[in-house]
C-alpha cells in the first residue's frame, strides 16, 4: 500500500497497518518541536529501545489486573511495543496499537506480525477523530504509558486527547496512564524554560530538552505534572481518578534495564508517597 504525505511524497506502508495511516499529527504548538519527527529519529536511531527495552513491572502488573480475559485494549503511543507485546502474550485480548511515528508503526508491524496475522492486533497511525468514529466505546482498557500525554503541547490539546480516549472506552472501562513528576524531572530545563513561560511561548510545566544519539541531537518537548494537575486535566476530560501511585522511585531507564533494580524499586514504591515518584501511575474511569 502507498499513501501520500502532505508534501506530496509517496510513503510505502507495510501490510498490517490500517488504511488510516500517515495522516500527519496535528501541528506542534509554536516554540515546540514536532514530536512525530523527533520520535521518528529517536526510534530510528535505536536509542529508544536501548533506554526502554522492557515494560515497567508496576505498570504492566496494573494493566494485566485490569485487562478482561478476552477484552479489547488500545495502546496509544505504543512505541515499539513494550506493553502491546506482553498484553497479547499474557492474555487472550485483542487490541489496537497506535502511534504518530511512522517508524514505530513499521517496527510494530514487523515485531508483532504473528498477532496481526491472526487478527488480534491492528496497528494505527491516523487522525484522532477517525479513531473515535471507528472505535467509540470499543475498548475495555486504554494505555497512555510513560509520559505519552506529556509529549502533547498545550493543556487544551492534552484534554482533547484524553477526551477522545474516554469516548473510545466502554462505560465500565479504564485508562492507565503515567505522567512525569515536576518535582523530580528536568530541574535545569525547568529553569531554562522559565523565560519562555513568562513570555507565553510555553505553559507552566513545559520544558524543552535533547536526546543525543551519536553525533545527532533530537529535540524533545515534555510537560511536567503535579498530582493535582494530573487530576485536573483528567477531570476536564470527563475522567474520575480511581487511583494514583508512584510508577517508580528511580528513573525509568534504570528500572527497565536492570531487573534487580526493578524489583527493589517496585518494593520501595509501596512505601513512598505519590509525590515522591519519578512519575505518577494513574488509573482513571470514564
Amino acid at each position: 500500500m502507498r499513501i501520500s504525505q502532505s508534501d506530496g511524497e509517496a510513503l510505502t506502508v507495510p501490510c498490517g497497518i490500517s488504511d488510516t495511516v500517515a495522516v500527519r499529527a496535528p501541528a506542534s504548538k509554536v516554540g515546540t518541536p514536532d514530536m512525530s519527527s523527533s520520535y521518528d529519529a529517536y526510534i530510528s536511531s535505536g536509542l529508544y529501545d536501548r533506554r526502554y527495552p522492557t515494560p515497567n513491572r508496576r505498570t504492566l502488573r496494573r494493566l494485566l489486573r485490569l485487562m478482561p480475559a478476552a477484552g479489547r485494549f488500545m495502546d496509544f503511543g505504543a512505541g515499539t511495543g513494550r506493553y502491546t507485546l506482553p498484553l497479547l502474550e499474557n492474555t487472550g485480548a485483542t487490541g489496537v496499537a497506535y502511534d504518530v511515528c511512522p517508524t514505530a508503526c513499521r517496527m510494530l508491524t514487523e515485531r508483532l506480525e504473528r498477532f496481526i496475522g491472526d487478527g488480534r492486533l491492528d496497528v494505527r497511525n491516523g487522525n484522532l477523530s477517525e479513531m473515535v468514529d471507528a472505535f467509540r466505546q470499543g475498548f475495555d482498557l486504554a494505555l497512555l504509558a510513560f509520559g505519552v500525554v506529556a509529549h502533547v503541547a498545550g493543556r487544551g490539546e492534552r484534554v482533547r486527547l484524553l477526551g477522545a480516549i474516554r469516548e473510545m472506552l466502554k462505560p465500565e472501562g479504564a485508562l492507565v496512564l503515567s505522567v512525569p513528576n515536576a518535582r523530580r524531572r528536568f530541574r535545569a530545563e525547568q529553569r531554562a524554560a522559565a523565560p519562555l513561560v513568562r513570555d507565553g511561548v510555553l505553559e507552566p510545566g513545559d520544558v524543552l530538552y535533547e536526546r543525543r544519539s551519536g553525533a545527532d541531537t533530537i529535540e524533545m518537548f515534555y510537560h511536567l505534572f503535579s498530582p493535582d494537575e494530573a487530576r485536573s486535566e483528567l477531570s476536564s476530560a470527563g475522567f474520575g481518578v480511581a487511583s494514583m501511585e508512584p510508577e517508580s522511585l528511580l528513573p525509568e531507564t534504570a528500572v527497565v534495564t536492570n531487573s534487580l533494580l526493578g524489583r527493589l524499586d517496585d518494593l520501595a514504591c509501596e512505601a513512598i508517597p505519590v509525590a515522591s515518584g519519578y512519575g505518577f501511575l494513574v488509573v482513571a474511569r470514564p
